[in-house]
């Protein structure tokens, strides 16, 4: 293993560590309570603080698996100053390490918010990259009567109208009675999921939740939006770290869509994280490139940013082996799982 590679487990990071993460999505809070949901084990290979990995491996058998990015926007952070030289470096370690650990492969996820680093693996060569549908980030810096002015007019009608109909809308850190089963977010977050007929991937046990307060703590916040009797109507999770927000997990009764809740959801997080000192909110994208949820986004302002995920077969061998098997449970063969899109392909249509 190379002396510039340092391999971390989710127990032995320290506070002076997750300060310096790039994003919530490389700390450890974060990539336990993920982790859980693939199932697998939080890992991060790093050099000082200049190259961030995070992954999550998954078991295979006894002596082979896999990882991913934890769920989310990740990759690879690598800092401005590193040169071609460090990275190959870095990354020759990296795969050293994980093919000791009989890891077969490796899917990658990169943050849309640091197409620096995007760049810099391109220059590597080694990692087959994807371009995918593209994510929303609103600039919030510049206050909440320019983010106003710079959103369509239908949102800001539709903020006025939710108003108008004596919806309210707060944000506040989260805690285990705002995420427990049968809170007010977990049933409209789940009902909207089932009601949108999203994979089964995205209702997360209990288990996700109560690691994700615990992991994240303050930086771990709720938005609410209530009726005139107090009920929740609508409600999402935002990440904090430092100066930005990341729009997590949301749902709303679809009784309270055409008066507005939802502008008004996305108004409020917007609005705090302006005034709470964050320079940029990252909404997420759509279910499909450019779709109605992606134009309701960028609606408020937003700026397209692409998003790349990147894909590495480690060991060959093991690779064709677990794809012919199963494109035989399948029926199909091991040519169409490769060209399939789907990565890696012994995980089509199981996850």
């Amino acid at each position: 293993m190379s002396t510039d590679l340092a391999p971390v487990d989710g127990d032995t990071t320290g506070a002076m560590f997750e300060a310096n993460c790039p994003d919530v999505y490389f700390t450890a809070g974060y990539g336990r309570a993920a982790a859980g949901t693939e199932p697998g084990t939080w890992q991060l290979v790093h050099r000082a603080d200049r190259i961030l990995l995070p992954y999550v491996v998954r078991r295979l058998d006894d002596s082979t698996s896999d990882a991913v990015s934890p769920y989310g926007y990740s990759g690879i952070h690598v800092d401005p100053g590193c040169t071609p030289a460090e990275l190959e470096r870095f990354w020759n370690g990296a795969v050293e390490h994980w093919r000791d650990a009989g890891l077969v492969t490796l899917f990658l996820r990169f943050s849309p918010l640091d197409p620096a680093s995007v760049g810099a693996v391109q220059q590597l060569g080694v990692i087959e990259l994807t371009r995918r549908a593209d994510t929303v980030t609103v600039a919030v810096s510049r206050g909440s009567t320019a983010i106003w002015a710079g959103m369509e007019g239908r949102s800001r009608t539709a903020i006025r109208k939710a108003r108008n109909a004596g919806l309210a809308g707060t944000i506040r850190s989260a805690g285990h009675d705002d995420v427990v089963a049968g809170s007010p977010f977990r049933r409209l977050y789940e009902q909207t999921m089932l009601r949108v007929g999203s994979a089964p991937g995205y209702l997360f046990a209990e288990d996700y939740y109560r690691s994700l307060v615990d992991g994240l703590g303050k930086a771990l916040l709720i938005a609410e939006v209530r009726d005139p009797s107090g009920a929740v109507v609508a409600a999402a999770l935002v990440l904090r770290h430092r100066d930005r927000a990341h729009y997590h997990l949301a749902g709303s009764d679809p009784r309270t869509v055409r008066d507005g809740a939802n502008n008004l959801l996305l108004w409020t997080i917007l609005e705090w994280a302006s005034e709470s000192g964050c320079t940029l909110v990252h909404l997420g994208g759509g279910v499909r490139a450019d779709d109605g949820l992606f134009q309701f986004k960028r609606a408020f302002g937003g700026r397209r940013t692409p998003f790349w995920t990147g894909s590495v077969v480690l060991d060959e061998r093991h690779y064709t082996a677990l794809l012919d098997e199963h494109a035989r449970t399948l029926g199909r063969t091991a040519d169409d799982l490769r060209c399939s899109g789907y990565f890696p392909g012994y995980r089509l249509g199981r996850g």
